[in-house]
């Protein structure tokens, strides 16, 4: 878990200023033991990550004017959260990776919804992929979040279409 709260620090306490710095470099997550993280790996290092839990509470919750409305969404829902990348491996397949075993999992899993907290400088890049906003951006820290939820169902065809790409190219390797 060291790698996972090294990386959550570096992106949530050092780059967005959403949590104060703990001066170890590492930033436990409050939702740590109800999740499951989908990591990247490079020499052993933890180069990218994201958390996921279908558990109730949701941090959404806190960013929604009626956290009700989240029963408004049918089917099975898993929360997305703490989507982070090192800086050295933001421009390769690390972000591909994460998204596509995410989100073949949830296929698999038979989830029918995904929720997330997004960046507010980042909203364009989750809409693209189809989710769409709950509410309002909500401060946390110096950083904003949007609640979004995407139906897996409604997943834009371009996206399913660059999850093969990325599932053909990691069974090549």
């Amino acid at each position: 878990m060291v790698g996972v709260r090294r990386l959550n620090h570096q992106a949530f306490a050092d780059e967005l200023g959403q949590h104060e710095a703990t001066g170890t470099g590492l930033l436990r997550d409050r939702f740590e033991e109800k999740s499951r993280y989908v990591i990247a790996l490079r020499d052993n290092r933890v180069v990218g990550m994201l958390a996921i839990h279908d558990k109730a509470p949701y941090s959404i919750e806190q960013r929604l004017n009626d956290p009700a409305m989240l029963d408004a969404i049918p089917g099975r829902k898993l929360e997305v959260r703490l989507l982070a990348i090192d800086t050295c491996h933001r421009n390769g397949m690390v972000f591909s990776g994460l998204l596509g075993t995410m989100i073949e999992n949830a296929f698999r899993e038979g989830y029918d919804a995904l929720l997330i907290s997004g960046v507010v400088e980042r909203v364009a890049m989750y809409r693209r992929l189809g989710f769409r906003e709950l509410g309002p951006p909500v401060e946390s820290g110096r950083a904003r979040f949007v609640p979004m939820a995407m139906r897996l169902a409604e997943m834009p065809q371009r996206v399913r279409e660059d999850i093969r790409r990325w599932r053909s190219h990691r069974n090549e390797g």
